[in-house]
């Protein structure tokens, strides 16, 4: 499993939050734990994860699907896997364009819970035609969101202002995907081949310039 993969876990359960964060972290992932929404839109800001694993039920204040629909208002590309002891309704599995439900007395099997990760993790439902190919491959739909902006000539503070998270998330992603693909960083040069390889792999190849 990628090191890329950020995940955080949003659950008022503290047994069944560290259960799956420990796990999920052991399959190399990177995990982070909230108890409700509000901490939840705390970590959002300061650390960009790709996907939320979710339970239904926060307890006091806003549902689990509250909070879904909320962050994926704000970051369409976020991907939702919503944990729950029974079968959503079509308006809470519309809570997200890339959301997947799963039974909640499934979390003790690591394995089910990857699968949902994987399938919100995947490139399916994108803004953009097709899946990137070649390198970019290894980059998260997050990041490569990123990599569009940092392509367009954004810099990191307008990227995370775009993306309604704090300048250090931004500049940790960044890190990563120079990383993933390879790319030697702390020279003036970093963003101009990652903007080179994002154009060659996905802007020229729908015929973008």
């Amino acid at each position: 499993m990628s090191f890329t993969r950020k995940v955080l876990v949003v659950d008022d359960e503290p047994i069944i939050r560290t259960l799956i964060a420990e796990r999920l972290a052991t399959s190399g992932f990177e995990c982070f734990t909230a108890a409700d929404a509000l901490s939840a839109k705390r970590v959002m800001l300061k650390e960009d994860p790709d996907a939320l694993v979710v339970d239904l039920d926060l307890g006091d204040g806003p549902s689990g699907t509250e909070l879904i629909a909320a962050l994926s208002a704000i970051n369409p590309s976020l991907g939702f896997v919503l944990l729950t002891n029974y079968i959503p309704t079509a308006a809470e599995m519309k809570a997200a364009p890339n959301l997947r439900y799963l039974n909640k007395r499934a979390v003790s099997d690591i394995a089910m819970v990857i699968d949902a990760l994987d399938s919100v993790l995947r490139f399916g439902e994108s803004r953009f035609e097709a899946p990137p190919s070649g390198k970019l491959s290894k980059l998260t739909k997050g990041q490569v969101e990123v990599l569009n902006l940092l392509a367009k000539g954004l810099t990191n503070v307008e990227i995370a202002e775009v993306r309604k998270v704090g300048l250090r998330a931004i500049e940790q992603t960044v890190h990563r995907i120079y990383h993933a693909l390879g790319i030697s960083q702390g020279s003036g040069s970093s963003r101009v081949t990652a903007a080179r390889m994002f154009a060659s792999e996905m802007g020229l190849r729908r015929g973008d310039r």
